[in-house]
């Protein structure tokens, strides 16, 4: 039974740390970040909006972009939503 609770709690751990909380909302603030080497919408999902579903910021963000294809050129201006506690780098706000 300790074995099946600590389990549980890895599982359940590992969900909220891997990708956010599902259904947890898009932050309604934006701020306009510059593409790195590297990024994806995935990455800057979990560095700007790390506690939000990050599948519903990455559409967020192709939304806000006019994104069709995930492909990000670095320099690029992207407009992404973020949280109050969010960092990773120089941001202005959006709204």
């Amino acid at each position: 039974m300790a074995i099946a609770a600590a389990v549980c709690l890895v599982v359940t751990g590992l969900g909220v740390f891997g990708g956010g909380v599902p259904g947890a909302a898009v932050p309604e603030r934006t701020a306009s970040v510059s593409v790195r080497p590297g990024d994806t919408l995935t990455a800057l999902a979990t560095r700007f909006a790390p506690d939000s579903d990050q599948a519903a910021v990455v559409s967020r963000i192709k939304q806000l972009n006019d994104l069709d294809d995930t492909a990000l050129v670095p320099g690029f201006p992207l407009t992404v939503p973020v949280t109050g506690a969010a960092g990773g780098g120089p941001a202005r706000s959006g709204s």
